[in-house]
């Protein structure tokens, strides 16, 4: 019901802001774009991982998954009407990114060395309501501002690998554990939370632009899809999280952004 009444929340407010703008200012025409983005995680993912009940870094199970992003790409489409309002340019827009970003090398080494197992990659896809700003400074420099809201889709793919466990301590002795492998295999389900986004750049021309924008994603729980295929010990062990059926992880990123405009 909550998801329900938030998407219907996105289209009223969208339907308001485009009929706004059509009964104050003077339509211009519509205008489809084009980004490439490269990303910077920030917030809690691109924390560290913890180390788990075995002293490793995986599997990294719900209490670090979300975590160790490192610098990403992605794509963006855009469509808007530009509306001149006498002192500038408003465009509303409707704006979707598809981002992707994957664990550290050190982490991806961990996974290679798990016969040859699988890391998890991250997704984020936010679909944005938004309004940009534009203010035309010579025929080659328009500078502009913006902002969007809407929600993001958070999937991190499945993870897998073997892990061979070393003997710990001598037989006898408290906390003993044998020589021994395990196998690992956890699915997680894709999430949704609100998402906004604030940017600011120039357009050179008509049809290229440049910009930093900021990608709050919000905090997404981290839930398993099905049972998770890995040892009590490791799903219950991370060195800074408490054990809880969700964890959650706030996830955002700063992004250089180039468009193409048409």
């Amino acid at each position: 019901m909550r998801k329900s009444n938030t998407f219907k929340t996105l289209v009223v407010l969208a339907v308001f802001v485009f009929a706004g703008f059509a009964a104050k200012a003077q339509l211009t025409h519509l205008e489809q774009s084009i980004y490439l983005n490269f990303n910077v995680p920030t917030a809690q993912f691109n924390d560290d991982i913890d180390v788990n009940a075995f002293g490793g870094q995986i599997p990294m199970t719900r209490f670090n998954a979300g975590k160790d992003a490192v610098f990403g790409f992605g794509i963006g489409y855009r469509v808007s009407y530009r509306f001149d309002v006498g002192f500038g340019e408003v465009s509303p827009y409707l704006h979707g990114d598809f981002q992707w970003n994957r664990v550290s090398g050190d982490t991806r080494d961990l996974y290679m060395n798990a016969n040859d197992g699988n890391a998890p990659n991250y997704f984020n896809i936010p679909l944005y309501v938004g309004v940009n700003y534009r203010y035309q400074l010579t025929d080659i420099f328009t500078p502009f501002a913006e902002f969007g809201i809407g929600p993001d889709f958070f999937i991190i793919t499945k993870e897998a690998g073997k892990i061979e466990v070393p003997e710990i301590g001598a037989v006898g002795d408290p906390g003993y554990i044998a020589a021994h492998s395990y196998e690992f295999k956890s699915r997680y389900q894709t999430t949704t939370n609100v998402a906004f986004q604030l940017g600011l750049g120039c357009y050179f021309g008509q049809h290229v632009s440049a910009s930093l924008h900021y990608n709050g994603y919000g905090k997404h729980a981290i839930k398993y899809k099905g049972d998770a295929d890995v040892p009590t010990e490791a799903l219950l062990a991370a060195a800074e999280n408490s054990v809880s059926e969700t964890q959650t992880r706030s996830v955002g990123m700063l992004s250089l952004r180039i468009g193409f405009h048409f």
